[in-house]
């Protein structure tokens, strides 16, 4: 099953990592735990990327939980992340993290208010 990871490699060459700037908004942590409850939020990224690093670390600061699949470790991560965008109708490229909240709406390098507003 050698092919698998030169199939990835090639996908992910092509399609995947593109990281953008993120933005540099300050975020009132107080309004925002006050005002969100707690849902599943998964986010798909690279621990080598400045800006998962970075969208992780605005999560941690908020005090929101999330899982985090880091898909420079695991194959299996990297082809879920794929999916999900795939069905999510985004069939060119795209940018991590990829962030995934409720199981139901999928973001591609997002700015924080926008997974904050969707857990609202």
């Amino acid at each position: 099953m050698k092919i698998l990871p030169i199939v990835l490699i090639v996908v992910l060459n092509w399609t995947l990592i593109q990281c953008s700037s993120a933005p540099k908004k300050k975020l009132n942590n107080e309004q925002i735990t006050t005002k969100t409850i707690q849902k599943s939020i998964i986010v798909y990224g690279s621990n080598q990327c400045p800006h998962c690093i970075n969208f992780k670390a605005k999560l941690d600061s908020i005090g929101l939980e999330y899982t985090f699949h880091d898909i420079d470790v695991s194959d299996q991560y990297a082809l879920e992340m794929v999916e999900r965008v795939k069905v999510a109708g985004h069939t060119k490229g795209f940018s991590i993290p990829v962030v995934v909240v409720n199981d139901q709406e999928l973001f591609i390098a997002p700015h924080i208010s926008k997974v904050l507003a969707a857990l609202d």
